[in-house]
């Protein structure tokens, strides 16, 4: 490919204006995530290093199926018919999970300093995982499930006792401990160290521990949560997605891959 074609095609795949550009640049990231599983296959030395790959093939199969989605939907019945539309509600949802998957990822294996650092973020999140599923005591029957259920009590004090034993955690001020136990409680890990002291962190504060630039993507988070709630603006705003004049829901869907892609 000559440097004129090269420099077109990195235009096409940036700028992303139309559909078949989106489709043709998830198609990149997919033979790329795919080439990494292939080629690490071998046993993980910890289980953290095991999960952390897990979590890459769990955003390979999520943007497989964000390449799904944008071919559309179409039905007819009766005779009528609705023409192709992609829904970009739909699309935003899932690049709100995506944008949480890739966020945990750099949060809990990539951005932590230390070791200690390490085992603090993964326990938080193991934890947070662990005592969500516990609700679910009050519907399980007796037997295999409950025992599950109680061997996850034991290991939800194990990983909390084993962030208490960390060096990093019996240096901590009081205070500082006490955030962590306030994460503890309250199923959640987003936090980051920082000389010293626990930053807490919100999904829109995640963005620069992913590597992008602070300002950059302040209130991306919450336009993608417009959209994955029904919100009352989700439903207007879906009422002009379809005008038969411009066709809005295919610039929306572009946009909601533009920002995927960044």
């Amino acid at each position: 490919m000559r440097q004129e074609e090269l420099r077109e095609e990195f235009t096409r795949l940036t700028r992303l204006e139309t559909l078949k550009d989106c489709s043709d640049l998830l198609d990149i990231y997919l033979k790329y995530f795919f080439e990494v599983i292939r080629k690490n296959p071998g046993e993980s030395k910890t289980t953290a290093e095991s999960e952390a790959k897990l979590v890459h093939q769990m955003i390979f199969t999520k943007m497989g199926h964000l390449k799904e989605l944008i071919k559309g939907f179409e039905y007819e019945k009766d005779g009528v018919k609705l023409n192709k539309i992609v829904d970009p509600t739909v699309i935003a949802s899932h690049i709100r999970n995506l944008f949480e998957t890739v966020a945990m990822f750099n949060l809990v294996f990539i951005n932590p300093a230390t070791a200690d650092e390490k085992t603090i973020l993964y326990n938080l999140w193991v934890s947070a995982g662990l005592k969500f599923r516990q609700r679910f005591e009050i519907v399980v029957k007796k037997g295999e499930s409950q025992e599950k259920l109680d061997n996850e009590k034991q290991q939800i004090e194990d990983l909390k006792t084993e962030i208490e034993d960390t060096a990093l955690y019996k240096s901590l001020d009081k205070k500082e401990q006490n955030k962590i136990q306030t994460k503890l409680t309250n199923k959640d890990y987003k936090i980051q160290f920082k000389d010293s002291k626990v930053d807490f962190l919100s999904w829109q504060r995640t963005v620069p521990v992913m590597g992008i630039k602070e300002g950059l993507m302040d209130t991306i988070y919450t336009y993608f949560s417009l959209y994955a709630h029904p919100s009352n603006v989700s439903v207007f705003q879906f009422a002009d997605m379809f005008k038969k004049d411009d066709n809005p829901f295919l610039y929306l869907t572009t946009f909601n891959l533009k920002t995927f892609s960044f």
